[in-house]
């Protein structure tokens, strides 16, 4: 990645260097009848020109190799042994391969959201639902990055994407997340029985399970 970034940066610095010396060459020259326009129209030419290239071959999150070839290497590894980068890179392919799909987004706004950049995140989240507008775990996802924005806050939106969420899927998390709500509004009732319901939809090994089950008592 940083051999990549290295090497636009030292082409941008040549660039803008041979820009400088078309003009302190030209005004050497004492202006002259001809304008420098045309040479310095040449130095972007070619920055141009050289900028095309390296969006048509490399991609900045990956190793230095034709964008394709390192594109195929990493679909043959093990998904354990791909970095947060690379596993961003082949959902991104998935997801220009197949615009509809509304999971390549999902899965990107995971991975964005553990690597704690909530707010692109959310915008995957949101290229999801757009895509499939019922998907309860896209629901989640935005509401959790949202969350995360507002620093453990939940806001009214997020409320309403839990609330939904809850509705759709048995998974216990949009329940807490609304008694999480509920503590922070002071409302007592609605918190026990939120928990309560988080408390439902538990697996016996389910780690929260004491939390819950003393939450909704009302035990502190």
């Amino acid at each position: 990645m940083w051999t990549s970034l290295v090497v636009l940066l030292i082409a941008a610095v040549l660039t803008a260097g041979a820009g400088f010396w078309v003009l302190r060459a030209y005004r050497r020259a004492g202006g002259g009848m001809r304008s420098p326009i045309p040479a310095l129209a040449a130095c972007g030419a070619v920055a141009l020109a050289a900028l095309t290239a390296y969006l048509a071959i490399g991609r900045p999150e990956l190793p230095d190799a034709p964008y394709a070839e390192r594109l195929e290497a990493l679909k043959s590894r093990d998904l354990e042994s791909l970095t947060f980068d690379e596993a961003l890179a082949i959902l991104h392919d998935r997801s220009r391969q197949d615009p509809s799909d509304p999971l390549s987004h999902f899965y990107t706004g995971e991975l964005l959201l553990r690597m704690g950049r909530p707010q692109e995140a959310a915008r995957a989240y949101d290229l999801a639902l757009r895509r499939e507008p019922q998907l309860a775990e896209a629901m989640l996802g935005l509401g959790r990055s949202l969350v995360a924005i507002e620093e453990g806050r939940v806001t009214p939106e997020a409320l309403a994407l839990f609330q939904q969420a809850g509705a759709l899927t048995n998974d216990p998390a949009p329940w807490i997340y609304q008694a999480m709500a509920a503590m922070e509004q002071g409302n007592e009732a609605d918190t026990r029985r939120l928990w309560g319901e988080a408390l439902t939809r538990m697996s016996p090994d389910d780690p929260r399970r004491e939390m819950a089950a003393r939450m909704s008592s009302g035990a502190q």
